[in-house]
């Protein structure tokens, strides 16, 4: 590509970013200071445990112990936040939000190459791209410290790297991190890893890709067993998860597959949980009709369905993609798997489909005329992120003490 191409695409992937960080900051505004309290906040957030990984984040003694499912999340974020800090000082609470935005552009950054590298134009990447930014997905998980805006990263990762074998080969070494980042911060996204493996290599050579992966990554935990405080193995297992498992408050197959698949792109109406004083009330969509939130998510949502079905025949059409195709299915249909039988509020895990439900989406433009795919998901970006802003709003505001 051209070095003036190169220096256009820049531009634009960095005003994109800039202009979701600049959305993150606007709604991360409205979040009460009670959210971060470790007496109050926890399980307030859809679920989230934000007061812990707030203090996971800045704190090496606070207690890691959900490493167990978060193989090295601790020795990876800690420092970083660490050093951001001690390059823009500020309070806890500030040293943790700024890595998140730092991750927030980083992912749109990525997804903007995504988009390129799966053959599209600049302003398709750039529609798509703010589509993105304009989920609720998007809007709720990277504007909060947590760990799944890095997990979502990491996938992205994985897709980057599948993406750019179709163009040219790609090292062992290349699949070999891409399999660790995917298996470094949530343990059940290796399976991206694994399925990147097993479509790019003999099936002797992935494993030992993914074996050495999983050595890597296992030293690496047992160092962060003796750096942080209560910081499990997660080699070991966690017999906790499946206190998750097949939960009746979880709703039915259909909730389920409307928060993998709807919830992600435009949020229905938030509900309030009572819960137990001092803690907030608890907020969740889980039973929520999709469309719910108003004309313009129902809006939004129609137009996502239209492109995600667009996208599901574009990926069939190209043969030259296959292998990219069966690595995105893979990864998308162990991740629908998983969430049709663990938790009870699915909008939790929306920001590990947003790069996967995204990337399928995208192939719209192989099954549509790309200026009409385009202008598909540029409406739906407009509706939808008009739509999700109001809903956290709204969430926020629902998140009262209870009495």
């Amino acid at each position: 590509m051209p070095r003036r191409a190169l220096a256009w695409d820049a531009l634009v992937a960095a005003l994109l970013a800039l202009a979701a960080v600049l959305l993150l900051t606007k709604l991360a505004r409205q979040l009460p200071p009670e959210l971060f309290a470790r007496d109050s906040g926890l399980d307030a957030w859809f679920q989230s445990d934000t007061p812990r990984v707030l203090r996971n984040m800045v704190d090496a003694q606070s207690n890691h112990y959900r490493t167990k499912v978060h193989p090295i999340a601790s020795i990876l974020i800690h420092p970083m936040v660490t050093g951001l800090r001690a390059l823009w000082p500020g309070s806890d609470l500030q040293a943790a939000m700024r890595f998140a935005y730092l991750v927030a552009a980083l992912w749109v950054l990525c997804f903007y190459a995504l988009c390129r590298l799966l053959g599209n134009g600049r302003f398709v990447a750039m529609c798509f791209s703010l589509l993105a930014i304009g989920s609720a997905a998007f809007q709720f998980w990277f504007s909060v410290p947590e760990t799944y805006a890095l997990g979502s990263l990491s996938l992205l990762w994985v897709l980057l790297v599948a993406a750019l074998a179709v163009h040219r080969p790609v090292s062992d070494g290349l699949l070999l991190a891409a399999s660790i980042a995917s298996l470094a911060i949530t343990v059940t996204n290796w399976v991206a890893g694994l399925a990147l493996a097993v479509v790019q290599r003999p099936w002797r050579r992935a494993l030992a890709i993914s074996a050495a992966a999983f050595v890597i990554v296992a030293v690496f935990a047992v160092a962060q067993r003796f750096l942080y405080s209560f910081a499990k193995l997660f080699f070991l297992g966690s017999r906790e998860e499946a206190d998750y498992v097949n939960l009746e408050r979880a709703g039915t197959v259909l909730n389920k597959l409307a928060a993998m698949f709807w919830h992600p792109l435009s949020l229905p109406e938030v509900l309030s949980v009572a819960s137990v004083p001092p803690k907030l009330n608890w907020l969740t969509v889980q039973l929520s009709t999709p469309a719910s939130g108003g004309w313009a998510g129902g809006a939004a949502l129609l137009l996502w369905s239209l492109l995600l079905a667009a996208g599901v025949v574009g990926l069939l059409r190209t043969p030259r993609w296959r292998r990219f195709a069966a690595v995105l299915g893979l990864t998308l249909a162990a991740q629908v798997a998983l969430h049709l039988v663990y938790g009870d509020e699915t909008f939790l895990y929306a920001a590990h489909f947003l790069p996967l439900l995204m990337a399928v989406a995208v192939f719209a433009t192989r099954a549509l005329p790309p200026t009409l795919a385009a202008a598909m998901a540029l409406v739906a970006a407009g509706l939808a992120a008009f739509h999700n802003a109001a809903m956290y709003e709204a969430a926020t505001g629902l998140l009262q003490h209870a009495r």
